[in-house]
């Protein structure tokens, strides 16, 4: 019975997953002239990852027939759900209105607010998302009309690297704020550890602080505790004093400022905060793969869920030579060589 049942199950499922294709093709009735994409992104303009991201996607999307339009939940500087939701109410009235064939939907925030509740299971638009961290399942994905490029941080080769640079190290402590990114960043990272080994550096910790005061403390805390930081994300610490978003700029001139400790960063956003090292995670990377499958169900007019889910695989690897020299570590020549951004 569990096999008729799971044929049973699997002709159901390919029949959603053509109805939807079949859909895709017929919904907005003016496809046939313009082809349109709505990009929702999760941040604002400005934002490193943002900007390198929707560059990705551009890339993907070159040339005449594609019309691009741009929208922002402004997520990492708007903290209150209410608003957060608001905004995507104001986006789904836009995506009903302009009737795009496909939406991108970038990082966790456009899925929290938009795609799970509103977008997924639709006969259109068709929709992909990227830069996510959570776990599929946590938004029922893939579905018929779903699919897209999970996030990936390249935390067994960024501890290498660091423990190549300083040999002396042995152990590292990771910090991250306390937003729901960082909490699927953390499960990561405890994920790879248990299916993969130990890391190259021991983890004497692994924490997430809500505020920019209790970042202070646990920074000067594991000055005698860590022989290594690696920094997660540290958009979204709050102030005790004010209540509002610390600058993340803030954050890292003062990080900077009090650290003695080689550092370690994981995505693009590292390149401009002064940390040591790290084998970055590309979203160039992410929003070029999500351009390109966004293509593939513009050009072959296919339902979303008919491609997989991809995981971004390149890793850049950054040398910050001023922070090594404030730190009086020397960088051979060789990891010079290698590297793919070299801070001078």
């Amino acid at each position: 019975m569990r096999w008729f049942r799971a044929i049973i199950f699997l002709t159901l499922l390919a029949l959603h997953v053509l109805g939807a294709a079949q859909a895709a093709r017929q919904a907005p009735a003016e496809a046939g002239a313009v082809q349109r994409v709505l990009v929702v992104h999760s941040y604002n303009p400005g934002y490193i990852w943002t900007d390198t991201l929707a560059k990705g996607i551009q890339g993907a999307l070159p040339g005449d027939g594609i019309t691009l339009e741009t929208h922002y939940l402004d997520a990492k500087r708007d903290l209150d759900p209410e608003s957060l939701a608001a905004k995507a109410q104001a986006i789904l009235r836009r995506i009903e209105h302009w009737r795009p064939q496909v939406v991108i939907a970038s990082d966790d925030a456009a899925q929290i607010y938009l795609t799970q509740p509103f977008l997924k299971g639709r006969p259109w638009p068709q929709v992909i998302f990227c830069g996510v961290n959570a776990p599929l399942k946590t938004y029922g994905f893939p579905a018929a009309n779903v699919s897209g490029v999970r996030e990936r941080w390249h935390f067994r080769e960024s501890f290498a690297l660091l423990k190549k640079l300083a040999p002396r190290a042995t152990r590292a402590a990771m910090l991250s704020d306390g937003s729901e990114s960082s909490a699927y960043v953390l499960a990561d990272l405890a994920q790879d550890q248990r299916q993969n080994g130990p890391f190259a550096l021991a983890l004497v910790a692994s924490e997430q602080v809500q505020t920019f005061q209790q970042w202070q403390r646990k920074v000067q805390d594991y000055q005698t505790r860590a022989d290594a930081l690696a920094l997660g994300l540290y958009h979204s610490l709050r102030d005790e004093r004010t209540g509002g978003v610390v600058p993340p700029e803030t954050v890292m001139a003062w990080t900077n400022a009090a650290n003695r400790l080689p550092s370690i960063g994981f995505t693009d956003y590292a390149v401009g905060g002064g940390l040591l090292c790290g084998v970055l995670e590309s979203a160039h990377e992410q929003g070029y793969l999500a351009g390109t499958m966004a293509r593939q169900v513009l050009e072959k007019k296919l339902a979303a869920g008919a491609l997989p889910v991809r995981t971004n695989v390149r890793g850049t690897v950054l040398l910050n030579l001023k922070t090594a020299e404030r730190l009086g570590l020397r960088i051979p020549f060789e990891f010079i060589q290698a590297a793919g951004i070299i801070i001078k």
